[in-house]
C-alpha cells in the first residue's frame, strides 16, 4: 500500500510538470504583481524654470516647491515637444511626438485619437484609480487628452478655479477606495495671461519690488482688428495665430489696463501667478502627508511650455518659436520617502516622463511609445542624449535639436525667418547662453552641418508627408469651453476683458 501510494504520487508530480509544459508552450505566464505606489501628476501651465525659485530665480515665486525640490530628482534641463498646451499634453500624455499622435500647431478643436494609448490608460488597465482636475480649457474633453481617467473635474468652467484642482483632488482622496492605487492629474493655470494672479490675497506682491523696473516699456495694443501685416491664405488653418500682433507688442487679451505699457509690471503679475499655483501645491502637498500617503506615492512635477516675456521680441505668448523662453519647463519627481533626490544636468525631454512613471510602478509602456524612461540616464553625465522641439504655426513648421551643449533651430518657412533672425537655421550654445542672445552659425558651420544632419535623420521618415498633408483630428468644442478659451486668447475674440471671475480664496 505505501508503496501505491508512492507511485501514485509520482505519477501525479509528472501530469503535473507536463502540464506545466503544455501551459508554458501555449504562452501563460504567472500573474505579475500588482502595482502599490500611488502616482500623482502635478502640472503647470506657461511657467518658465528660470521663473521657479527652486531653479534659482531672484525672486521667491516657489517657496512651497522649493522644500518639496530638496526631497525630488530635479532635471535642470528639460524641454517639452511642443511650446503650446494641448499639443504638449498630448505629447506627456500619449508619450508620443506631435507628428505621431497628429495633434500640433494650433489650439482650437484638435483631438487625441483613441487609438493613441495614454498613461491614465495603461495606469487605468493595472487596476488604478485614475482621476484629473484640470483648470484649462485646452484640456477639456474635446481634446481626448483625458482618456483613461475614470474621473475627470473640469474646473476652468467656474470661478475659484486657481485653487480647485487642489480642492478637488483632496476631496476625491478622501473618498476613493484605500484598498486600490491612485493616480491623479492636478492642472494649475494660475500664471497663464491674463496675469490676474487670482488665489492669493496680494497679486501685486511684487510690483515695485527690488527687481522692478519701471523705465521699461512696451507698445500695448488695444485694437482686436491689428494684426501682423503678413501674406497668409485666410483658410490657412492657424491664420488666426499667424497674423495676431505678439511681435513687438502686447495683443488685447493680454493687456493689463493698470499699467498698460508698463514691461515689469506684467513681469511683476506673470510672477505671483507663479506663486499662486506654488501656494495651491504646497496645500494639495500638505494633504497628502496628512492622509498618511507621502510615503507610498511618486509625485512629479511638470511644465507644458515656458512663456515669452519679450524675449525675442515674443510679448507673452508661446507657441510660435522654439527659443528656451518656451521651451525650457519644469520637470521633478519625488520618489516615496524622497529618496535618490537629486539635480540631473543633462538634457532631457519632458514627455519622457510617462514612461518613467510606470517604471517606477512596475508598469510596461507601450512598444509604440516614442518617449523612453528618464532610468537610462546617468544621474550627472550630460552624454550624448538628443532633445527634440517641434514649434509654430507655419505647415513647414520648425524643429529644434539639443545635445549636450549646443541646440540647433530649423527654420523652413520664409515669414518665420523674418520674424526670427533671417536665415534658415539658428545656432546656441544653451549652457553658455540660455537666454538664445548670441548666434553663432556663422562662428561654427560645423556644428550646424552636425546637427542639420541629426535633424534630417530624425525627420525622414515623416517630414514631408506631415508637411504636405496636414490633417488633423478635430472636434466641435462646446459653447462654454470655448468661451474659456476665448478669456485665455486660444481662439479668435473681439475683447481684451478678462472672463475669468473671481478666483477668490480657499
Amino acid at each position: 500500500m505505501h508503496k501505491r501510494t508512492k507511485s501514485n504520487i509520482a505519477v501525479m508530480l509528472v501530469l503535473a510538470l507536463c502540464l506545466s509544459a503544455i501551459l508554458a508552450g501555449c504562452g501563460h505566464e504567472p500573474d505579475k504583481p500588482k502595482p502599490t505606489k500611488n502616482v500623482v501628476l502635478i502640472s503647470v501651465c506657461s511657467v518658465r524654470a528660470d521663473h521657479m525659485s527652486c531653479y534659482g530665480y531672484r525672486r521667491q515665486t516657489t517657496p512651497r516647491l522649493a522644500e518639496f525640490a530638496r526631497q525630488c530628482v530635479v532635471y535642470d534641463n528639460a524641454f517639452t515637444q511642443w511650446p503650446k498646451t494641448t499639443p504638449a499634453f498630448c505629447a506627456i500624455m500619449s508619450a508620443k511626438y506631435a507628428h505621431n499622435n497628429g495633434v500640433l500647431r494650433a489650439t482650437h478643436g484638435p483631438r487625441l485619437a483613441d487609438e493613441h494609448v495614454t498613461l491614465a490608460e495603461v495606469m487605468a488597465d493595472a487596476g488604478y484609480q485614475t482621476a484629473a482636475f484640470l483648470s484649462s480649457p485646452a484640456l477639456a474633453a474635446h481634446s481626448n487628452i483625458a482618456q483613461g481617467f475614470q474621473n475627470v473635474d473640469e474646473v476652468f468652467v467656474g470661478p475659484r478655479r486657481a485653487v480647485l484642482p487642489t480642492i478637488r483632488a483632496i476631496e476625491w482622496l478622501r473618498k476613493r477606495d484605500p484598498k486600490k492605487p491612485f493616480f491623479i492629474w492636478a492642472h494649475y493655470n494660475n500664471a497663464h495671461y491674463p496675469y490676474r494672479a487670482s488665489g492669493i490675497p496680494n497679486p501685486d506682491m511684487f510690483v515695485e519690488d527690488q527687481f522692478y523696473d519701471a523705465s521699461r516699456h512696451v507698445r500695448a495694443l488695444k485694437d482686436p482688428r491689428a494684426h501682423l501685416k503678413a501674406d497668409v491664405p485666410r483658410d490657412h488653418p492657424c491664420v488666426m495665430e499667424i497674423l495676431r500682433p505678439d511681435i513687438g507688442a502686447i495683443h488685447t487679451w493680454a493687456v493689463l489696463d493698470e499699467r498698460p505699457e508698463e514691461l515689469d509690471f506684467y513681469i511683476a503679475r506673470y510672477d505671483a501667478g507663479i506663486y499662486s499655483a506654488d501656494a495651491s501645491i504646497g496645500r494639495l502637498l500638505d494633504e497628502l502627508r496628512t492622509l498618511g500617503l507621502l510615503d507610498n506615492t511618486i509625485v512629479a512635477l511638470v511644465g507644458d511650455h515656458g512663456e515669452s516675456l519679450g524675449d525675442h521680441n515674443y510679448y507673452f505668448e508661446h507657441g510660435r518659436f522654439p527659443y528656451d523662453a518656451t521651451a525650457h519647463v519644469p520637470l521633478m519627481i519625488r520618489q516615496p520617502r524622497g529618496a535618490g533626490a537629486r539635480h540631473v544636468s543633462t538634457q532631457v525631454a519632458a514627455f519622457d516622463l510617462a514612461p518613467t512613471l510606470l517604471e517606477m510602478t512596475g508598469l510596461t509602456p507601450p512598444e509604440d511609445w516614442d518617449a523612453r524612461s528618464l532610468g537610462r540616464l546617468d544621474k550627472d553625465t550630460p552624454g550624448d542624449n538628443l532633445v527634440f522641439t517641434e514649434a509654430g504655426y507655419q505647415l513647414d513648421y520648425m524643429l529644434a535639436v539639443h545635445d549636450s551643449e549646443w541646440k540647433l533651430i530649423d527654420v523652413p518657412n520664409a515669414l518665420d525667418r523674418q520674424m526670427m533672425r533671417h536665415q534658415e537655421y539658428e545656432l546656441y550654445r544653451w549652457r553658455d547662453d540660455p537666454g538664445e542672445t548670441r548666434e553663432l552659425s556663422a562662428a561654427h558651420p560645423d556644428q550646424v552641418a552636425r546637427l542639420a544632419a541629426i535633424l534630417d535623420e530624425w525627420a525622414a521618415p515623416w517630414r514631408a508627408e506631415v508637411y504636405a498633408n496636414w490633417t488633423r483630428n478635430q472636434t466641435t468644442i462646446p459653447t462654454e469651453t470655448s468661451r474659456q478659451l476665448e478669456s485665455l486668447g486660444y481662439v479668435g475674440s473681439n475683447s481684451s476683458e478678462d472672463e475669468e471671475g473671481d478666483d477668490g480664496g480657499d
